[in-house]
This record gives C-alpha cells, sequence and structure tokens, in this order.
C-alpha cells in the first residue's frame, strides 16, 4: 500500500510537470533499491522512510548540479557565439577558431585543442618526477613494470618500501585532484569519491579469449570475497544479489558491444561517474584482475591515458560548455547560415581551404578532439588495417630524421626570431634537451607544464605522426620503436621543449617593462592574441621560476588563471610555426572525418598516409602569407622559402650518400625543384621533380594512393605470374620482385644509421639468392643513377666500398 501512494505521490509530480516520467521511474527504482538495502538493518517502515528520504537527497542533489550545469552552458554558448561573430572573417572561421589555433592568425580567445594540452601540462606537472622515473627507456624496450606494480599498491594504502613508487603514487593523487576539481568547476558531471584511486580498463579483446563466462565468475568471486565492490550507480551504495548480476551484465555488454557509445546529452555526462562503478578494494585483487582482463603490463600507459582524457574533457567542458556536443552543433548552424553553401557557385564548393574550414569540417574536427574517431566500430578492422599502416610506418620511416632535421631547424629560427628570441639561444637550448646527460632539463621542462611525448607511452612516438602509429600492439610497438629508434621523437620533443622554455623565458626577460616598450616582436604577438597592456601587467607581476640562472614565466604563478593559460596556449601556438605537427584541423582532413574501425575510414587513413606533413605546411606557412596577403607576408615567405629549399638540399644530398651514392650535381635545375619541394613538406613528392617513380620505384598514381595500396600493387605482382613466360620457359621476374617487396617492406632496415650496412650485409644477399639476374639489376640500379642524376655509387651494390663518398661531385664540373 506504500509503495502505491509513493507511486501515486510521483505521478502527481509528473502530472504536475515538477517531475518527467523517466525521473519518476528513476525515483521509485531507487527508493526500492535502498529500502531492500536498509531492511536487513531496520524495520520494514523505518527503511521505507529512509529510503524516500536518500532519494529525496540524491535527487535534490542532482537536480541543483543540473541546474548549475545548465546555468554554466547558457552563459557560455553566449560567450562562444559572441566571439564567433567577432572573428573578421566570419563565422566559419570564427567557429573553427574555437576548436583548434586559427590558422588566419586573428582569433583573440582560447580554443579547445590548445587549452587541452596546457591543462594536461598543467595535470603531469604535479608528477613530473614518477614520469620521468617511469616512462619506458631505450626507445621503448626497456619499462620499469615491477615498480608500476608498487605504484598501484601504494594507491591502495599499501607501503612497499619503494621511494620512487611511493614518490609517483602521491604525485598522481594531487594530479587526479586537481583534474576533478577542475572539471567538475568547468560543469563537468563528477562525483568525487573518497576511495577512488586511479582508473581501470577492461579489453574486450582478453574478455574473448578468456571467456565472458570466466570473466563474470571471477568478479562476482571478487564481490563475494570483499575484494570488489560493484556499486550501484542510482544508490551510491554497493550492489548485492540481483542487482549486481545485473550491472555486471549490463557492463558486460558495453564492454563486448563494437557499436559505439551512444551521443547522450551532446557532452561527456556522467562519463567519469561510471569509472568508478567497479572498486577494487585492495592492490592484489586489482592487479590479479588487470592481469587477466585489462592492460597487463601497460599500468605506465592506463595512468597517463586517464589523464590525458581528463585533459581532453576539461578542455571540451571549459571552451564549449557542459553540453559541447550543443555548442558544437549552434556552431555549425550559424556556419551553415555563413556560408550559404545553396547559393555557392561550382568554383566556391572546389575551393580547397573548405576541405580544412567549413561547417562540414567543423563537426569532423570535433570528432577528432572529442575522441570519437578514434574509438574502433570494429576492432578487428581496425586491427587489420592499422597493423598494416604501422608496418609502413617502421618500413619507410627509418630516415625521416634527415629531413626533419635541416627543416625543423630552419622553421624553429625563424619562428624564435619572429617572435624576438635569439635563434642562438632556441639552438643552445635544443643541445641542452638532446644532451643524453641533461635529463634535469627536460624534468624542467615538465615541471614548467611543457608536455613532451617522451614520458607519455600513451602517445607513443611523436605527435607528428599521430595517425601513423596505432595500437599498443606488435606492429604499433614496432612503428614506436622506429620513430624513437632513429631518434626523431627526442628531437622533436627536444625542439618543442627548447622552443616553448626560451619563449617562456623571452616573456620574463621583459617582465620589467609596460607593454608599450617591450620588444617590438613580442610585443605584436600579444597583441595579435587579443593581450591588452592590464593583461600585460597583470602576468608580469607574477613570480617568476629560477633555473640554473634563467628565470621563466610560470602560467601558474599569474593571478589570473585564464590570463596565464592563455599566454601559455598562445605560445602553443606559435610553436605550430617551429615545428609542424598535424593538428585536429588537419587530422579531420586525413581521416576523413570517418571513425576508426570502418572500412571507409580506414581506406582514408590509409590513402593519406605520410601527407599529414605537407597539409599541415599548408595550414600553418602557406596560410599566414597568402591570407590577407600583402608584400611584407610575400617577401617573408620567399625567404623562409628560400632557406628551406636550402635545407632541402641538404636533406637530399645526405640521402644520397646514407644510400651509397655520391650527393647529386647541384648544377642542376631538378635537383633545386625537388630541393625546393622537399623543404616545403612535399618529401616523397620532390622525387617526382626529376623522375616518375618514387623511392621504391611505384609511378606517382600508386604513391599518390599511398604506401598501403604500394604495398598492395607490389603484392599483386607476386601473386600475378608472367603465365607468358612460364609457358615458353622463359625466366620470370617473380625472384626480382620478392628481393624488392623484402628491401622496401622490411620493418627498421632504412635506419638512417644503418640502412646501408642493412643494405649491402643482407639486402643485396637476398637479391642475389632470389633474382638469378641479381648481376644485371645491380647494374641497371647503377646505370639508373648515371641516367638521371649523373651519380655514381661510393658503395656499389654487391660489392663492399672501395672508396669515401666523392662530396667535390656535388659541385659544378
Amino acid at each position: 500500500m506504500k509503495d502505491l501512494d509513493i507511486k501515486k505521490c510521483l505521478d502527481g509530480r509528473v502530472e504536475a510537470g515538477v517531475l518527467s516520467r523517466a525521473a519518476a521511474e528513476q525515483a521509485l527504482r531507487t527508493i526500492r533499491d535502498l529500502e531492500s538495502q536498509y531492511a536487513a538493518e531496520m524495520a520494514p517502515d523505518k527503511a521505507l522512510s529512509a529510503a524516500v528520504a536518500e532519494t529525496a537527497r540524491i535527487m535534490k542533489e542532482a537536480a541543483e548540479r543540473e541546474k548549475a550545469r545548465t546555468a554554466r552552458q547558457i552563459l557560455t554558448v553566449a560567450r562562444v557565439m559572441d566571439n564567433v561573430q567577432a572573428h573578421p572573417d566570419g563565422a566559419v572561421a570564427g567557429a573553427m577558431a574555437v576548436l583548434v589555433r586559427d590558422m588566419r592568425g586573428k582569433a583573440t580567445f582560447s580554443n579547445v585543442e590548445a587549452r587541452q594540452e596546457v591543462v594536461l601540462g598543467q595535470i603531469m606537472r604535479r608528477m613530473a618526477d614518477g614520469l620521468n622515473a617511469y616512462r619506458s627507456k631505450a626507445a621503448g624496450l626497456v619499462q620499469n613494470t615491477a615498480g608500476m606494480r608498487n605504484v598501484i599498491r601504494e594507491l591502495h594504502g599499501t607501503s612497499t618500501n619503494d621511494a620512487e613508487a611511493a614518490a609517483f603514487a602521491k604525485g598522481w593523487r594531487e594530479a587526479s585532484e586537481f583534474a576533478a576539481d577542475r572539471y567538475i568547476g568547468a560543469g563537468g558531471d563528477l562525483v568525487k569519491r573518497d576511495d577512488w584511486r586511479h582508473p581501470q580498463v577492461t579489453d574486450a579483446r582478453r574478455v574473448r579469449q578468456m571467456g565472458r563466462e570466466a570473466w563474470t565468475e571471477h568478479l562476482i568471486q571478487a564481490a563475494e570475497r570483499g575484494d570488489l565492490q560493484v556499486i550501484d550507480f542510482d544508490t551510491g551504495a554497493p550492489a548485492t544479489g540481483l542487482k549486481l548480476a545485473t550491472i555486471i551484465k549490463t557492463a558486460g555488454d558495453n564492454i563486448l558491444s563494437e557499436l559505439p557509445p551512444p551521443p547522450g546529452k551532446g557532452g561527456s555526462y556522467g562519463r567519469h561517474n561510471e569509472r568508478r562503478v567497479f572498486q577494487w578494494q585492495n592492490a592484489d585483487a586489482f592487479l590479479a584482475y588487470n592481469d587477466q582482463f585489462g592492460v597487463g603490463n601497460d599500468l605506465f600507459g592506463l595512468l597517463v591515458g586517464h589523464m590525458q582524457g581528463m585533459a581532453r574533457d576539461i578542455a571540451l567542458t571549459e571552451v564549449l560548455g557542459p553540453k559541447h556536443g550543443a555548442t558544437v552543433r549552434a556552431l555549425q548552424e550559424a556556419a551553415y547560415k555563413a556560408e550559404g553553401v545553396r547559393d555557392m557557385g561550382v568554383l566556391a564548393r572546389l575551393n580547397p581551404v573548405r576541405s580544412v574550414e567549413s561547417a562540414a569540417a567543423i563537426g569532423r574536427t570535433y570528432d577528432v578532439l572529442s575522441g570519437r574517431l578514434g574509438a574502433a566500430q570494429s576492432e578487428l578492422t581496425a586491427a587489420i588495417f592499422g597493423g598494416v599502416r604501422n608496418w609502413m610506418t617502421a618500413s619507410k620511416l627509418g630516415s625521416a630524421l634527415v629531413s626533419a632535421v635541416p627543416a625543423d631547424s630552419v622553421m624553429a629560427t625563424w619562428a624564435a626570431k619572429a617572435n624576438g628570441v635569439p635563434a642562438v639561444k632556441l639552438l643552445g637550448s635544443v643541445l641542452a634537451q638532446l644532451n643524453p646527460a641533461s635529463e634535469a632539463d627536460r624534468v624542467f621542462a615538465l615541471r614548467m607544464g611543457i608536455v613532451s611525448s617522451a614520458v607519455m607511452d600513451s602517445a607513443i612516438g611523436s605527435k607528428r605522426f599521430a595517425d601513423e602509429i596505432v595500437g599498443q600492439g606488435i606492429t604499433g610497438r614496432m612503428a614506436s620503436f622506429v620513430v624513437r629508434a632513429q631518434g626523431l621523437s627526442a628531437w622533436t620533443n627536444g625542439m618543442k621543449n627548447a622552443f616553448m622554455l626560451e619563449m617562456m623565458g623571452h616573456v620574463a626577460d621583459n617582465a620589467g617593462r609596460p607593454l608599450g616598450e617591450i620588444d617590438a616582436p613580442l610585443r605584436k604577438m600579444l597583441e595579435r592574441y587579443g593581450f591588452s597592456a592590464a593583461d600585460w601587467d597583470a602576468i608580469r607581476a607574477a613570480p617568476q621560476m629560477e633555473y640554473e640562472g634563467a628565470r621563466f614565466f610560470d602560467p601558474a604563478n599569474v593571478s589570473d588563471r585564464q590570463l596565464g593559460e592563455r599566454l601559455m596556449e598562445a605560445i602553443i601556438e606559435e610553436r605550430a610555426f617551429a615545428v609542424l605537427e598535424p593538428d585536429a584541423r588537419v587530422r579531420q582532413l586525413t581521416t576523413g572525418g570517418l571513425q576508426r574501425g570502418t572500412f571507409m575510414g580506414e581506406m582514408a587513413r590509409s590513402a593519406m598516409l605520410f601527407k599529414s606533413f605537407s597539409i599541415t605546411m599548408a595550414t600553418t606557412h602557406l596560410a599566414r602569407a597568402f591570407i590577407d596577403a600583402n608584400g611584407s607576408k610575400v617577401a617573408q615567405f620567399a625567404a623562409l622559402s628560400a632557406m628551406l629549399t636550402l635545407a632541402g638540399a641538404a636533406s637530399i644530398q645526405a640521402r644520397q650518400i646514407i644510400t651509397g651514392k655520391d650527393p647529386r650535381q647541384m648544377d642542376d635545375p631538378r635537383f633545386w625543384g625537388a630541393a625546393w619541394m622537399q623543404g616545403g613538406g612535399a618529401g616523397i613528392f620532390g622525387d617526382f621533380f626529376a623522375a616518375g617513380l618514387d623511392r621504391s620505384q611505384q609511378g606517382l598514381p600508386m604513391t599518390l594512393a599511398g604506401p598501403v595500396f604500394g604495398l598492395a600493387d607490389q603484392a599483386a605482382r607476386l601473386a600475378i605470374p608472367d603465365y607468358r613466360k612460364v609457358l615458353e620457359g622463359e625466366p620470370t621476374r617473380f625472384g626480382a620482385e620478392v628481393a624488392r617487396l623484402v628491401r622496401y617492406n622490411l620493418p627498421g632496415a632504412n635506419l638512417w644509421y644503418s640502412r646501408l650496412v642493412t643494405d649491402r650485409a643482407a639486402m643485396d644477399t637476398i637479391q642475389s639468392l632470389a633474382d638469378p639476374e641479381y648481376r644485371q639489376s645491380f647494374r641497371r640500379m647503377e646505370e639508373r643513377a648515371r641516367k638521371d642524376y649523373g651519380q655514381r655509387f661510393w658503395w656499389r651494390p654487391g660489392h663492399v666500398p672501395d672508396r669515401a663518398p666523392d662530396l667535390g661531385a656535388a659541385l659544378p664540373r
């Protein structure tokens, strides 16, 4: 009877418009669940009364949080729309600038991507020592996995007498508290729990391997032993009996489902709360579960990956509001109206700028930032295509450092000079970051909130190859090893750290003067990003960080947090011109805006493999020069282009030497055409300026299609024999095709410092065994070099070296 009265009361509130039907049904379920729990400790009437009272409290708190989030959402949308409409180039450019760096250089407000990196830096600086101690070493081959198990034990309150583990656990708790408070402060739906210690992840692949029944039994037994509490999200109390079984079944369905998660309310509502449903009561119980069904030994990646997710959600919530999906839909609506697509002419529709700046691109860019495109719809499809791309990365990028060092050096010094930082200071800082004995310098950068992928194995390799390295499987680690073993990861991180530190030092050096009297390049940069004289006064009044006699601007010390972080965002955006890395704007194009694990999404990623660098060049230096172009901008870009052409020339000549050839003749116009394309970001396409074949001797169409399709073309040559020659008894090219397939697709074989020895000692031997005409093949290689470029080999194919490279061959004859 009383239960019926409660239902009538709730129905009355629904009819009165106080509650929705769904909320009333949820309230009734919560009352019943709580009543069954209280019934074991008190009389039935009291149990029901207590359940009703507790449900009322839960509903009141939820309503208050929802009210606060709604108010914050309204204010945020109003602020965002004001910024978008105020953008000098219109709503489309303004909406993109809310999500990612404004390639037009006119936005004076924050964007999600830069905010995410700043927030991540503020999180990571709180556990800098632990990150450095437990990150992988030796190009990813060595990691202290036993120490990470001690970190988990410390987080559960068990002393391990491991000082490093205890320090990391302490830093993790501080970082977790900071991230949770900031997320809640931004309006995120998160209820902090005192007993939350760390995230846990269940690997669907492992559940399938072990069997769902084994997984379910493991959880139920752990709950019965008291090692696990399964929290009833409706009541916040541990679930038992039928509710326990129901929660575990629902969790299993979600884990094993390959469908993308439902969109919900357009934000990250409840997502972080849901992670707290399963609460392990001791470290050993969690580790036992993790070893069977979780991430295994990748506990470091588990913790770091959680913080990356928190930084992403904080940035989305702070910049776009708690219901950030709804905000993006509003941005798209404004952009569609501004575009007037229906009234566009054919030429306007074909404008290539629309691929990176349009109403449709806004939605795709948000999908990149929110992580939706990274969630695989089919793990099998993603694993197959991702594995092939990883293989291509491992077999093609072993000498990428040879191209990166000259071009990055030019662009970094150019960007530093544009902001008033002396090139000599920048290069000195780079050397300090690269020095293996200068670990303290790299740790200091992390403590200043400068995030480096070198300490984050979940971002293996480098951000500049974020889409080329997929997953933590064997092929993913293989690709990561190649990127890191050649020094590219260290070089990229060193350049980024050095540029950021020098900019922060430059700000500190100018802190003694008002805005009107500081160095002109820095003043122009601050004004471009919308900083006023009053803003600068607040920034320069903040205490500075000192390190080895130098002073640095520290965003954490600025009294106005948003102001300090906005300056850090501006420095990050300027860094985009110093070290080219694909941002979300570029990645929405290279992924086709399609989800990972879909056939078309994987095809798009495969076709765009290794092309993001050229597109990034277009959205940075080219965009800065030619949007609102004037004589000064074009002249500056021409000067930069000339410097990059020299860098491209150095890269080409270095590549000739490490492949056993003398340098190319530099009085050949084709050489400078290739150098211009190489330095300008065209990379592999620079070779087509002088020849119709790429480095693997494939044609332009195959190279345009991407290396994955090139591999398929090579495999097809093996699978489809030359039947005419076979029938006539003539020798076929099968052996040569096998040798070529191995030569150009063996992971790690083209590492710049070992590729020539590998070529001559291993690859030539393989070719001599597989190709009966190997001597003719070697002669054709030498003849091609002489015919195309007038070159000779200093280490001939199939021979031992009989001389050193002839550097004079590059000079006019």
